[in-house]
């Protein structure tokens, strides 16, 4: 084994440190300075993604529903180029006449969302801006306009964060993955320099490609690296710019700003930012799929709870149908989220973790010297934890209400009459005498479930 993993593992080091000499010294940045660039990210816990394009015309899954696309994840390790006429030429019927992007972004802000990642440009090579670089976009189609820039403004109009989903993967354009992949690598450059300097300011860059292929030589991510730190000096970037084993393990600084657990809920990490992308469709859908459901509002409310009781974000996705519309299934649960948040939404925003590690009947968020108690699951009309080992000043009910709390040794009682008790979430404002940042993490009871981590398979 050693004699296998060695050289295995230099050749690793080699592509890292080649790759990581290519990123010039202006990308550099303390630990306070990425936390400042990154903390309006962290402060919103809760954004939307969406995944629409012209796959919404059949109501099949965005690009995998492609005959031959997971093969293809570079041609040169595949069977080659394989059409599928039916899926490539949807472009050519769709017509979404109804889409209103303020609409939309009105529909984002009333659910309590702070920021917005729209699919550019999906696995499947269609674009959905006014892109130079192919024909293969919005503006061959029967609508014909650009739908990128009425987004962007909508969004920067309501003080929603507009941030850009691109796929590096591209299974339409005849370049990727052929020979070395330079012209393929000089389409995507040439595409992200249109995105990020023709729509105003764009926050965040979510890649998504699993990067098979060297770093230096096929995708050089130096290059790509420094051209979005040069013309965006304090975007985001997530942890799929490149892969080199494995999502978060690529070389520094490719790691990007956020790991990105997928369909599942991240473990509590104080240390390392995370956001979990998580789908509305009861199916696992990501784009609009006909006859889908949509989660509950109790099931989509947990995830948030989850997410920023584990020092996360949650990026809750909805699939837009052929005439650009958000199914009213899911508007429906996206408001009931957001009246919630009307009420509870200081247990949320510009919180932090903790300190109680979440289980599957309650989860912890804090700043300041408040710590939010999420309860559950609730035994009658009180719920045990463990021993919070601080000095409480005062309890409330941010809903109203009468609470009651014992903290001593063997731990921290919570009671509340079963009249004030809130499905699914009833949430417990703790005022300290100390600052609850400085609470370390507190493991629970042995026989309490963990918070559930997987939510369905990846589709």
């Amino acid at each position: 084994m050693k004699l296998l993993f060695l050289p295995l593992l230099s050749t690793c080091l080699i592509l890292s440190s080649q790759a990581s000499a290519q990123v010039t010294s202006t990308n550099k940045e303390t630990t306070e300075q990425r936390d400042a660039r990154i903390a309006w990210w962290r402060d919103a816990r809760f954004g939307m993604f969406v995944h629409w394009d012209m796959s919404s015309v059949a109501g099949t899954e965005i690009s995998w529903s492609r005959k031959g696309s997971k093969p293809l994840d570079i041609r040169g390790d595949g069977p080659g180029y394989v059409e599928d006429p039916a899926y490539d030429n949807l472009y050519k019927r769709f017509n979404p006449v109804k889409y209103d992007a303020k609409e939309w972004v009105k529909i984002a802000r009333e659910a309590g969302m702070k920021y917005l990642v729209f699919t550019a440009k999906h696995h499947g090579g269609f674009c959905m801006w006014d892109t130079k670089q192919t024909d293969y976009s919005i503006m061959n189609t029967p609508y014909g306009k650009d739908l990128l820039r009425p987004l962007a403004e909508a969004c920067r109009e309501e003080g929603i964060r507009f941030c850009i989903y691109y796929s590096q993967r591209d299974w339409h354009q005849p370049d990727y993955g052929i020979g070395d992949n330079r012209k393929y690598v000089d389409f995507m450059n040439a595409q992200l320099k249109e995105l990020l300097t023709g729509y105003g300011k764009v926050d965040l860059l979510w890649f998504d490609s699993y990067g098979k292929g060297d770093l230096v030589n096929f995708w050089r991510v130096g290059e790509t690296w420094n051209l979005i730190k040069e013309l965006a000096p304090d975007i985001m970037i997530n942890n799929r710019l490149c892969v080199l084993g494995g999502y978060d393990r690529q070389p520094v600084p490719f790691r990007g700003d956020f790991a990105t657990p997928e369909q599942r809920l991240g473990s509590y990490n104080s240390k390392r930012p995370w956001e979990s992308c998580m789908t509305m469709s009861s199916v696992g859908a990501w784009s609009y799929h006909t006859g889908g459901g949509v989660k509950p509002f109790s099931e989509i409310l947990k995830m948030l709870v989850f997410c920023a009781g584990g020092d996360g974000n949650l990026l809750l996705d909805v699939g837009p149908d052929a005439e650009g519309v958000i199914p009213a299934d899911q508007v429906s649960v996206l408001r009931k989220v957001g009246d919630w948040l009307k009420v509870n939404g200081e247990s949320i925003y510009g919180t932090r973790g903790g300190p109680y590690l979440p289980t599957a009947r309650y989860a912890a968020t804090r700043k300041g010297k408040a710590v939010y108690l999420h309860i559950l699951k609730w035994e009658g009309d009180s719920c045990k934890l463990p021993a919070l080992g601080a000095e409480i000043a005062s309890s409330t009910l941010l809903s109203g209400g009468k609470v009651d709390v014992v903290n001593n040794a063997e731990g921290l009682t919570v009671s509340v009459p079963l009249s004030d008790q809130k499905d699914p979430d009833t949430v417990v404002k703790l005022e300290l005498k100390v600052d609850a940042m400085a609470i370390q993490p507190i493991k629970p009871f042995p026989e309490d479930e963990p918070a559930k981590k997987k939510q369905e398979k990846k589709p």
